[in-house]
């Protein structure tokens, strides 16, 4: 999901109770179920309770850029699922 402040128009991944711009509490929910690639890192050494190796993505989704990791190598799109995952 992505949120959209109504006031000022900027866009995030996280749910927040006030913009980080305006301070506006008013937001369009966005649901993004595809993302575009702009860049990925393969980790090797990963947190404690994190799978041994995965993939960090960036991706563009409309206006706004967001991470999520994916399990599999990634690809030019990205499908987003729950708990910041994502796969080609």
């Amino acid at each position: 999901m992505i949120y959209k402040c109504k006031n000022c128009g900027y866009s995030f991944y996280a749910k927040r109770a006030r913009c980080v711009k305006c301070g506006s509490t008013s937001f369009d929910e966005i649901n993004a179920s595809e993302g575009e690639l702009l860049a990925y890192w393969k980790l090797n050494a990963t947190p404690d309770g994190f799978e041994d190796t995965y993939w960090l993505c960036l991706l563009k989704v409309g206006d706004s850029k967001i991470f999520c990791r994916s399990l599999k190598e990634p690809r030019n799109k990205m499908l987003i699922k729950d708990n910041g995952i994502c796969e080609p």
